[in-house]
């Protein structure tokens, strides 16, 4: 016992020593484990603190990625860099106005608190809503070209439509949820925050410097586009650019018609196929068994076709042109007639028929979209609808166009009026070295070069007819489209140094306003009348005045005692009808529907023709028959008295520049 004693006493000593120990290694730890956990926590609040801080930049590119992913993706190098670019503005932009915000008390915190609120829910719910209309974003197109300035910050959206407010509630809710984040996680020091706030208006300046890509591709993000748009605008509001004074778009406000009773010859469907920029002398109007021009193969499907040879557009300009078709008014009209006359849909519509709208054109050009986007439509496509890609000038592959047409063509419901309207003649035109038969052929304006840029071209017109063709075997193969009448013209020509010009809306010359075009009907869809009045047109004059009367004789309203106000307000008459329209007839780039972008000014009665151009003293008069060149100036004495008439019609003059635009020296 007493000698295990001792061994007992050094054990427990030993063991005591040793929890002793292990208490101070303990004790040591605790410092330093509290300032890891301090540490940890910091850099996981500093993490926090950044994710709220590119909230507002991740929630767009989210977006975005859902939008348009695969297009991101497949973006070339270059275009991606910028967009890398735009989504690094993005960052700096919001990130620094919710910084400056994240302050929860202080009149400076509240200024950029609600900088950010209203900037963010109006910049990304205008994009998004706008996007989810319209397939595109807003840019400066839209933005620039709406006829006020709270159009322009919204880009004239129906804010009403559910889709629109869903989208504007999103972008409310993120904005609300990062700044209330912000003044959350967010711990900014003294110093950081007044760096911030001073950053801040820089970031603001900064963004509206950076350049975008918005026509060709919209490789810059949303945010970055609608910033670019409203730039602009800016520039303009101040003077400091002219880009478009006259080339306001409004929305339309169309009078409302009464119930109408359609009373066609022959139960029938009526299908409008409207061209773009294809010049009269490129296609076959009349059937040829050896077509040589550019429309083999609508040639071909339709032998029996009404061709009108001398069919003229009222503009050059596509903007007109397609108002004169639609409503049958008069270009001179005032912008109140323009803007609320019905349109042919709306005809249609009122009287039972089913209706569609489909083309391949980017109507974000010019916002071009506020003249059709509330039109009674069952179906229907733009050309960013077909491509999110789609290309301003050109629009999206009118394959894609043909494509979306037959896809839904067994939907619409007998009877039906509907409109095709292509868009790839445009220029710099949709060109295939495949179907290019004409040659030499090139995309060079040189005037050495002329004649290869005009069978380029032709090549163009070769290729859309192939796409037209497609849909109309897709039509005459279906039940419904062998009770359809098929009304096909363009909507203006294209010149190629005839006059000296290039391309159109530059001048008034045939080049430029004769389109042609031809009625094609199945049997037993026309009246004996109809076919006789149609026949006697081939080589008369007639107008695209004339064809809206021609359609809605088609659709058997042009009698309806309710369409007689509307009628009265027309002055063509319809073609399927002995009557012709004996003029004097307007033609014209200024209107009140696009005013006077390219100011040309001119009447024809019968085949005598005066035209006039800004920098013009006077009017030429030429006769288009016997001089189809329009080479030989007649004079104003041998037009008398159309030049007389023309300086009364019309709100501007030769020579004479409108009030509040700068005066242009065009030359001659």
């Amino acid at each position: 016992m007493s000698a295990g004693e001792p061994g007992g006493g050094a054990s427990s000593v030993g063991e005591a020593a040793g929890s002793s120990r292990q208490v101070a290694r303990r004790g040591a730890r605790a410092p330093g484990s509290s300032w890891v956990r301090r540490r940890l926590s910091r850099r996981r609040r500093r993490f926090v603190a950044f994710l709220v801080l590119v909230l507002p930049m991740a929630w767009m590119l989210y977006e975005e990625i859902l939008r348009r992913g695969a297009t991101l993706v497949w973006l070339e190098p270059r275009y991606l860099a910028a967009y890398a670019g735009g989504l690094l503005q993005s960052a700096v932009l919001w990130g620094l106005l919710l910084f400056a915000a994240s302050r929860r008390r202080g009149l400076v915190a509240g200024f950029y608190a609600g900088l950010f609120f209203m900037g963010y829910v109006l910049v990304h719910g205008t994009s998004a809503a706008f996007f989810a209309v319209w397939n595109t974003h807003a840019s400066v197109d839209s933005q620039l070209h709406a006829r006020s300035f709270v159009d322009s910050l919204v880009g004239a959206l129906p804010l009403s439509r559910p889709l629109v407010i869903f989208h504007f509630t999103v972008a409310l809710v993120v904005a609300a949820t990062a700044l209330r984040a912000a003044r959350a996680y967010v711990r900014p020091g003294r110093i950081g925050w007044a760096v911030a706030c001073v950053l801040a208006p820089a970031a603001i300046v900064g963004s509206l410097f950076v350049p975008t890509s918005y026509r060709g591709k919209q490789a810059s993000p949303p945010d970055a586009l609608y910033i670019h748009g409203m730039v602009a605008l800016g520039k303009e509001l101040a003077e400091l650019t002219n880009e478009s004074p006259d080339l306001r778009v409004q929305r339309r406000r169309p009078e409302r018609l009464p119930e109408l009773a359609s009373r066609p010859a022959a139960k029938r469907n009526v299908l409008f196929v409207l061209q773009e920029s294809q010049r009269g002398d490129v296609i076959c109007a009349a059937y040829d068994p050896r077509c040589d021009r550019s429309s083999p193969f609508t040639n071909a499907l339709l032998p029996k076709r009404f061709p009108l040879l001398q069919l003229r557009s009222n503009a050059s300009t596509t903007a007109i042109s397609i108002s004169t078709m639609w409503s049958g008014l008069s270009p001179t009209e005032s912008r109140e007639r323009l803007h609320s006359a019905p349109l042919l849909w709306e005809y249609a519509h009122a009287a039972g028929w089913d209706t569609a709208y489909w083309t391949s054109q980017n109507l974000i050009f010019g916002n071009a979209r506020q003249y059709i986007q509330d039109l009674p439509l069952t179906r229907g496509a733009v050309g960013t609808h077909l491509d999110r890609e789609a290309d301003l000038d050109t629009g999206a592959y009118d394959e894609l166009l043909t494509r979306r047409v037959k896809e839904e063509w067994g939907e619409l419901e007998e009877p039906f009026f509907a409109v095709v309207h292509y868009s790839n003649p445009h220029y710099p035109y949709v060109h295939d070295e495949e179907l290019a038969p004409f040659f030499p052929h090139a995309m060079d304006k040189s005037p050495e070069k002329n004649e290869h840029f005009f069978n380029y071209y032709r090549n163009v017109v070769y290729r859309s007819d192939l796409a037209v063709a497609e849909l109309v075997r897709h039509v005459r193969s279906t039940e419904a489209g062998r009770r359809t009448v098929i009304v096909y013209t363009a909507d203006h020509g294209e010149s190629f140094r005839e006059h000296w010009q290039m391309g159109h809306t530059s001048a008034l010359y045939d080049e430029e306003i004769l389109v042609q075009g031809f009625v094609d009907a199945p049997a037993g869809t026309l009246s004996e009348a109809e076919e006789q009045s149609l026949r006697g047109a081939e080589h008369e004059l007639v107008w695209h005045l004339d064809l809206g009367p021609t359609i809605l004789d088609l659709m058997g309203l042009w009698d309806d005692e309710a369409t007689a106000p509307f009628r009265a307000r027309m002055p063509g008459h319809p073609i399927t009808r002995p009557e012709r329209t004996l003029g004097p007839v307007p033609i014209t780039n200024c209107s009140w529907v696009w005013e006077c972008g390219f100011r040309n000014w001119g009447l024809m009665l019968g085949s005598l023709k005066v035209e006039a151009r800004e920098w013009d003293g006077s009017y030429h008069c030429f006769d288009v028959i016997d001089d189809p060149g329009e080479s030989t100036d007649l004079g104003e004495r041998l037009c008398a008295p159309l030049a007389d008439l023309a300086r009364r019609t019309y709100h501007a003059m030769p020579n004479v520049t409108p009030p509040g635009r700068p005066h242009v020296d065009w030359g001659k």
